[in-house]
């Protein structure tokens, strides 16, 4: 029975157990039910609350009582304990549509009832104002604040707000606790709508707020409940130059000099705030007057003393802050003097000796270095002022009407306002002269363009208008007359005889007559003309002009044409006459480089280009910066600065001394004289017994070299001075120069110190580059990346020019183990390719012409010291089935500035490519007829120069107009694109100008699109973008190096008088390029975390010549495949930060185009 009992009881028990789960399911369904009817039920409250205020504004919006109450309801809701209730309320006044803000913007203007405007502006300041702490919910509320905030400025309610600050402040009625309290909130208000409004200084001026958020500052910095948001204010108006101008002269230093006091050193969100309003102060001159007059650069100092003392990130900011403000102080004289005192440098010294051995003080540290460098007294560089390579313009200048020099480019070109450790300007846009450009068009300012780019009667036109620059630019200012054109027929002798041009032009403009037929008719008519085929530049020009241009009468021979057909390979260059085509090239390399002329005479040729001076071909990874040995030769800098008696400083090499007439035997009499015949015996000297010494002996008196001085400052470190370019004594960053007399297995320093870029590849993975001839004799030729410790920053060299005063040059320093001892080594910064390889290369390659290849080479014009620049024709033989004349033509060109040898390589391995022995190469060469200028700036390359020639111009920003006089070989080019597109009436089909980039990473195209254009006019004109994005497209496809995504096809103000924008806008080549090869290496695709090597730079020469291949206006088939790139892969290769959707992107670092 118990059992039964027991088995009985089982069944019962369980339901019982299972009751209080269903009693607590219930519980919760009937609390959720509840909860749900209390949230509707306060979200209809809350809606009957808005509909009343609605209401309210239409129907009566006098009635004072009835605001009042309705105010105060939503603000009582506001402050409601009940989350629930709070958070209804906060919804419906951050719902754009429901109005809530603008109604409550609108009473707060038009009520004069302080109750209702205290309620009001409670509601914002709980609207608006973001709240601290944790949690999901906070920080979605937090968001909505923001946005709110951006619909809030957008209904034009900071301005509401000022105007009732402005109200309360000047309301004569007696003041009373709810108007104190009403100006709190005002202030609350005003700050988180001071951060987001980009034009909130500008509103608080026009409005005549700014000395009245002064005043309040001056009457309440010990006040707690107002200084937070008083100083967030005053920040946002330290930012504007306009208000900051307008604060200094109210004695606003002062004010923050008693800020900075009463706040002590306590690290607070207050006294960064204070910081950061003084950094923004000190960029303006004369606040750093006041801030030196005030003594608060010695309570900075004081601040700055206690580091050490502060932690997280917020020491990290007050640091920075008060360096940077140290960094403007050291612009001004008195800035300077009063931080050069021995106990302010001790304290910063302090601070480099005490640093933590951490990434996130490593900037810190650099930026102390640099004041410490700034405040000291400046060095000169140890060289006169004059630089020994000058050439003297006069003779070539006599009897024209050039003046020179021209408006050379502001000293400015290289001032840097950014500060030492600052980077992330160069890869973006930049707010400072070096990320604008590198060497900015000063051609193109305001004033001058007027008188160079608008003729005087279209001027007049413009002014009156009231049009700007953009209506005249579409007139060509410097079209040149179609008689000056004609000439350049006799660089097309491919076309034929001069009947059959006639014939081809006629034909195809289907016109009554020829241009060119008038042209030799006139020419007929000439008196003492020997004949009509013997046509020279001095009908043109004169008979000076020309023979600066072109040498004496006996080269004009080589301008004849000739009624018979052109041989398929020809040179007519003069420097190749009486050269034995059996010559070894490294003997035809020594001929051709001691007929060179050059300003500083030559007494060697250098080893790697007497034996082609290729690299090896080795993967190279890019250079990690060694964070320690960086910090020490930062340290030792400013130690050298501080007791520059306790370095050795003992000159090495000098040559300003070895040119100005001392007796050197290795220095030849004469080297006018082309019977001084140049060698290199490096072989023999390696080869002799080894001789140790203690230092290192220089040497770059050869072609494109360029070292000015080299000083001993300890037992294996050197500093080392650069040349500038020829008539200058600024642009310096080539450097090629020889070492003897090394031991090997020893680490030698070089610095390099009178760097002037603003930062350099050197700091992002760069290496230069070493040959060492023992190792090309054993076997292992070619130029190598070396280097270790290398580092970028300033030092305390000063400007020589009186107007850079203020500004330093920097240091590139590297650390250099030779492989061997008594060795002779080569240490340059990029692979070097000079004027007489590139001759030596043409004479190669004309003597090694595959079947049907047409080849010429003859001298477009002279430099102007008198050295030939070569024209390149390239296409394959005339046939019946392919005439050459009904081929399209491919103008390119390369070397305008001299210091880009990575421009040489890649436009050597085009030429290669085109007179390779290929199919693919025939088949291009039956396409198109290739005109290539090899090398626009021939004096600049010879003579080792950065960016200029010999008359101390950019070339590349004087294609809007160049000299014939001063630039022949811009003004003879730009008159072959001219002649095509004005008298043959065939525009190139593709004009591409080589380029290398000291800032940027990989290979990339710059090119003009009319809808990214700084002109409406060029935005107006409908754009074919399929045109000039498809060679981009291309050579993403086939070449690796290729980084579609670094493109860039923004046309820039400043751009326009360089050879891309001039050639695209006044000869109207749709594709028109820069394109662009890093000296650096690569950070996407295949060849990521390498350097560039002369190979890699030959092939994309070569991937460009294929790209050409499937170049077509009709190809339909690619464009899907082009949309497919340009949308698609361009995200995947963008760097961090840029546009993925558009290869139209801004790109201001174009500063080598």
């Amino acid at each position: 029975m118990a059992e039964i009992e027991s088995g009985e009881a089982q069944p019962n028990a369980e339901p019982q157990d299972q009751v209080e789960p269903q009693t607590q399911q219930e519980i919760k369904k009937t609390s959720k039910k509840k909860s749900d009817t209390f949230r509707m039920a306060d979200e209809s409250a809350a809606e009957c609350l808005f509909d009343r205020l609605r209401q309210h504004q239409q129907r009566a919006p006098d009635a004072t009582e009835v605001a009042r109450a309705i105010t105060a309801r939503i603000n009582s809701r506001l402050t409601s304990h009940d989350k629930h209730i709070r958070q209804t309320s906060l919804e419906k006044l951050w719902n754009k549509h429901s109005g809530a803000l603008q109604m409550l913007v609108s009473i707060l203007e038009t009520s004069r009832d302080s109750a209702t405007c205290t309620y009001i502006t409670s509601i914002l300041r709980e609207t608006l104002c973001l709240k601290p702490g944790k949690g999901k919910r906070l920080s979605a509320n937090n968001l909505m604040r923001q946005q709110c905030a951006e619909d809030f400025i957008a209904m034009k309610g900071t301005q509401a707000i000022v105007r009732k600050l402005l109200g309360i402040l000047h309301d004569k009625r007696e003041r009373h606790a709810s108007s104190e309290l009403l100006q709190q909130d005002l202030l609350w208000i005003l700050a988180p709508l001071g951060s987001r409004d980009p034009k909130f200084a500008m509103k608080v001026r026009m409005l005549g707020c700014v000395r009245t958020m002064h005043l309040i500052l001056k009457g309440h910095f010990t006040d707690n409940k107002i200084i937070f948001p008083l100083l967030v204010i005053m920040k946002q108006l330290a930012k504007n130059s306009v208000t900051t101008s307008v604060l200094i002269r109210d004695g606003v230093i002062s004010t923050y000099e008693r800020i900075m006091v009463s706040l002590g050193f306590i690290p607070t969100a207050r006294l960064r705030l204070c910081l950061d309003a003084i950094d923004y102060f000190s960029k303006n001159k004369v606040c750093c007057m006041q801030i030196v007059k005030t003594g608060l650069s010695t309570v900075l100092l004081r601040v700055f003393d206690r580091w050490d003392r502060y932690e997280g990130r917020m020491r990290l900011k007050i640091c920075a802050h008060i360096l940077q403000t140290l960094q403007h102080l050291c612009n001004i004289k008195a800035g300077r003097r009063a931080l050069c005192t021995k106990k302010h440098v001790q304290t910063l010294h302090r601070f480099c000796s005490h640093c933590p051995d951490e990434p996130e003080f490593d900037g810190l540290l650099a930026r102390v270095c640099s004041v410490i460098t700034l405040c000291l007294k400046h060095q000169a560089l140890p060289v006169a002022a004059a630089s020994p390579a000058m050439f003297n313009l006069n003779p070539i200048l006599k009897g024209t009407n050039t003046l020179w020099p021209c408006q050379d480019e502001e000293d400015n070109v290289n001032s840097d306002s950014k500060t030492v450790n600052s980077d992330a300007d160069d890869d973006g846009p930049e707010p400072d002269l070096d990320s604008i450009e590198e060497f900015p068009d000063f051609d193109l300012d305001e004033s001058e363009t007027k008188s160079e780019t608008i003729p005087e009667d279209t001027e007049k036109v413009i002014s009156k208008s009231g049009d700007s620059i953009q209506s005249a630019i579409w007139i060509n200012p410097n079209e040149r007359d179609i008689e000056d054109l004609k000439k350049y027929f006799i660089f097309f002798k491919e076309f034929g005889s001069y009947n059959k041009q006639v014939r081809l032009v006629k034909s195809r403009s289907n016109s009554r007559g020829s241009i060119l037929e008038d042209f030799l008719i006139s020419q007929a008519n000439i008196k003492n003309m020997t004949s009509s085929l013997n046509l020279s530049l001095s009908t043109v020009l004169g008979a000076n002009e020309c023979d600066n241009l072109f040498g004496t009468s006996s080269s004009y021979q080589y301008y004849k044409v000739h009624e018979s057909a052109s041989s398929t390979s020809c040179s007519s260059l003069k420097i190749h006459k009486d050269i034995s085509k059996y010559s070894p090239f490294s003997s035809v390399y020594c001929t051709i480089s001691s007929k060179v002329k050059s300003v500083i005479p030559f007494v060697k040729v250098a080893y790697p280009d007497m034996t082609g001076g290729q690299s090896q071909n080795i993967p190279e990874p890019l250079n990690q910066m060694e964070r320690t040995a960086c910090r020490n030769k930062l340290l030792s800098c400013v130690d050298r600065a501080i007791n520059p008696e306790a370095y050795m400083y003992e000159v090495i090499y000098d040559l300003d001394q070895l040119c100005s007439g001392s007796s050197d035997p290795n220095t030849p009499k004469s080297l006018s004289c082309e019977s001084f015949y140049l060698c290199n015996n490096d072989e023999q000297e390696v080869a002799k017994m080894n001789t140790f010494s203690t230092r290192l002996s220089f040497e770059s008196r050869f072609e494109s070299g360029n070292l000015r001085k080299a000083i001993q400052v300890g037992p294996r470190e050197y500093e080392l001075i650069l040349m500038p370019d020829v008539n200058s004594n600024k642009r310096h960053q080539w450097f090629y120069f020889e070492v003897r007399n090394m031991q090997q297995g020893r680490p030698y320093i070089f610095n390099i110190v009178n760097c002037e870029k603003s930062d350099s590849q050197f700091n992002f993975g760069m290496k230069p580059v070493m040959y060492s001839v023992k190792e090309a004799i054993s076997g292992r030729q070619g130029w190598v990346r070396a280097g270790t410790d290398i580092c970028y920053y300033r030092n305390s060299y000063h400007y020589a020019h009186q107007r850079n005063l203020n500004k330093c040059y920097l240091t590139v320093t590297f650390n250099i183990e030779f492989p061997h001892n008594n060795d002779v080594c080569y240490l340059a910064y990029h692979f070097p390719y000079t004027y007489s390889m590139m001759m030596a290369r043409i004479w190669h390659w004309s003597l090694q012409m595959p079947a049907g290849a047409y080849l010429r080479a003859e001298t477009l014009c002279y430099s102007l010291n008198n050295n030939e620049i070569p024209l390149v024709t390239i296409s394959a033989d005339d046939t019946p089935s392919n005439p050459i004349v009904e081929r399209e033509i491919i103008f390119l060109t390369s070397r305008v500035h001299p210091g880009e040898s990575n421009a040489s390589w890649v436009m050597d391995g085009t030429l290669g490519y085109l007179l390779g022995d290929t199919p693919a190469a025939a088949a291009l060469r039956a396409k198109y007829v290739f005109k290539i200028v090899p090398m626009l700036n021939v004096e600049g390359v010879i003579n080792g120069c950065h960016r200029c020639g010999l008359t101390n111009e950019d070339l590349n920003r004087r294609w809007c107009k160049p000299s014939p006089v001063l630039h022949p070989s811009i003004y003879h080019t730009k008159g072959l694109i001219e002649y095509l597109v004005r008298v043959w009436k065939k525009p190139p089909l593709v004009y591409c100008d080589y380029h290398g980039h000291s800032r940027k990473k990989n290979v990339f195209f710059y090119g003009c699109a009319g809808a990214e254009s700084w002109c409406s006019n060029d935005r107006m004109v409908q754009d074919e973008p399929v045109k000039y994005l498809m060679l981009p497209a291309l050579m993403h496809r086939i070449s690796a190096a290729f980084a579609l995504g670094s493109c860039s096809f923004r046309v820039e103000k400043e751009r326009e008088s360089t050879a891309r924008v001039t050639v695209w806008r006044h000869l109207r080549v749709t594709r028109s390029y820069t394109m662009e090869a890093s000296f650096c290496g690569f950070d996407k695709g295949p060849f990521k975390g390498f350097h560039l090597n002369t190979q890699h730079l030959q092939n994309v020469g070569g991937d460009f010549c294929e790209a050409l291949t499937s170049l077509n206006d009709a190809a339909t088939n690619v464009d899907i495949q082009i949309t497919k790139d340009l949308n698609g892969e361009i995200g995947v290769d963008s760097e961090p930060g840029s546009a993925p959707d558009s290869v139209l992107k801004t790109d201001s670092d174009e500063d080598f185009d």
